[in-house]
């Protein structure tokens, strides 16, 4: 049995090594036409390991002028030959994308503002903000056990939280729903 593995290993060997991704001169130069064309910015691996994001300033026969990103906020010029670029895929106009937050369905500020006025966190379950839905109805369930035990006599210290942490509410409430 470990004849066969002796005889594959040097097969896999020589198959795993033409496996890397390299991609041709002409793939890289039609690339970096194309990059140049849409002022687009690009990605490109070098044969050494190198990783640099670059924009096309200048395209000879074997070599490219570009401006690369060498920190956070440092750009400079540089050039490459072809053959030193192993990969570049493209950025696009902006080399960092912007994010998009996931699309959620518009909800009703009435029908928020309707549940949240009996049941204190029942709005914002509604627009989807959990968390804040569970801590006001854990924070409502403390005053309410505090009213319970206390009675009338510490009224003083509890009345006045809820009804700030219910008018707070309601306000973020209305932030959430407008945005």
């Amino acid at each position: 049995m470990r004849w066969i593995l002796w005889i594959w290993l040097p097969v896999i060997l020589l198959v795993a090594s033409g496996a890397e991704a390299a991609m041709e001169t002409e793939e890289v130069r039609s690339l970096l036409e194309k990059m140049q064309a849409e002022e687009a910015w690009g990605e490109a691996v070098f044969t050494d390991g190198r990783v640099r994001s670059l924009r096309v300033e200048e395209i000879e026969a074997d070599s490219v002028a570009v401006v690369e990103v060498v920190g956070a906020l440092q750009e400079r010029e540089a050039a490459y030959a072809l053959a030193e670029i192993r990969s570049l895929r493209s950025l696009g106009t902006y080399r960092i994308q912007a994010r998009r937050a996931a699309y959620q369905q518009s909800k009703s500020g009435l029908l928020a503002f309707l549940l949240e006025l009996p049941v204190p966190g029942a709005g914002f379950f509604y627009i989807g903000e959990h968390k804040q839905g569970l801590a006001l109805m854990g924070l409502t369930v403390t005053a309410v056990g505090t009213a319970v035990l206390t009675g009338e006599d510490a009224a003083a210290g509890w009345v006045p939280l809820s009804a700030w942490v219910k008018i707070a509410s309601l306000f973020h409430l209305r932030d959430q729903v407008q945005t």
